[in-house]
């Protein structure tokens, strides 16, 4: 359960770097705080009548215009090798942003932003479920959709549209609601390995030295970007046969929970990948992970006691 632990533990990349039907385009920002001013920046873009708020009607016509950046034969259907390719253009901008000097890393994130747009909805977790005539891609209408359904979560009032308002927290969401606090207490436990209720950094730095083990598919004490991807790949096998049983009852259901399960600690191993390479050779050395491991246990430790604790376990220091 090392992954899925080591994901909120390390304070893995945020969610714009998946292309994911969760996150749209406009709205990842789900709080105020730190996220506030992202959330009104994002209003802005989108505002095509300069009202304040966003319309349906505005949402959907940016995410026409996603549709057709991603749409790169303009053949009217997004496929999974165009998905990839927005992919990792955005990767390989964002790493020009981190590898540039100080002086240039204005011109770098500009650059970041005059490439995209690198989210599209549907385009990510969600295409098996977005590409809802089982063809393999993406039609245009298949994005509204979810687009469509985006924004009715967004839209957390009710009113219509998406403004500041909604850039409220939700309740029972996230780290900071029930759903979190949930979350929170069974990665707590799974760390814990002496159940005292609280994880120390021993407990942590042995969980990455598990993980590095399950990954280091050839024992060859360098874990690679290959490796990473295999783990990802099982995930995402783990997850359709879940789908397929999951309707039903009895042990087909039980196994295939339990391998989505151990799978699942697995689908953020990309996500920390380039974050741990320290020395960004393009392989990951045991001590790597365990130095990424030892700074974000120290981050998660706002007090300073030497533990994390379930409240700590979904947080860090700004």
């Amino acid at each position: 359960m090392t992954m899925a632990k080591k994901e909120l533990l390390l304070g893995a990349v945020a969610a714009g770097l998946l292309l994911s039907g969760a996150a749209a385009p406009a709205f990842a920002a789900k709080g105020e705080g730190r996220h506030g001013p992202r959330h009104a920046a994002m209003i802005e873009r989108l505002d095509a009548n300069k009202d304040g708020k966003v319309s349906l009607d505005e949402f959907k016509t940016n995410i026409s215009a996603a549709f057709k950046t991603f749409d790169a034969d303009g053949d009217g259907q997004v496929t999974k090798d165009e998905i990839k390719a927005r992919h990792d253009a955005f990767r390989d901008a964002r790493k020009a942003v981190r590898d540039a000097a100080d002086a240039d890393k204005d011109k770098a994130r500009e650059a970041l932003r005059a490439a995209g747009p690198f989210m599209l909805p549907g385009a990510g977790r969600m295409f098996d479920r977005a590409d809802t005539d089982r063809n393999g891609t993406l039609s245009e209408a298949e994005v509204l959709a979810s687009a469509e359904k985006i924004f009715e979560r967004r839209d957390s009032n009710k009113d219509g549209a998406i403004d500041t308002a909604d850039a409220r927290p939700h309740k029972g969401k996230g780290h900071h609601g029930k759903g979190g606090e949930e979350r929170a207490e069974r990665m707590l436990k799974r760390l814990d390995a002496n159940s005292d209720g609280k994880v120390s950094q021993e407990e942590l730095l042995q969980r990455a030295s598990e993980t590095f083990q399950r990954f280091d598919a050839d024992k060859n004490g360098e874990v690679t970007k290959a490796e990473v991807d295999a783990r990802r790949e099982a995930f995402r096998d783990a997850r359709k046969a879940f789908r397929e049983v999951k309707a039903t009852d009895g042990e087909a259901k039980a196994a295939a929970r339990e391998a989505l399960r151990e799978a699942r600690i697995d689908r953020m191993g990309g996500r920390m990948f380039e974050r741990a390479d320290a020395d960004k050779n393009g392989t990951l050395t045991k001590a790597e992970m365990e130095t990424a491991a030892a700074a974000m246990f120290k981050q998660r430790d706002r007090n300073g006691d030497g533990f994390i604790t379930a409240d700590e376990m979904g947080r860090r220091h700004k």
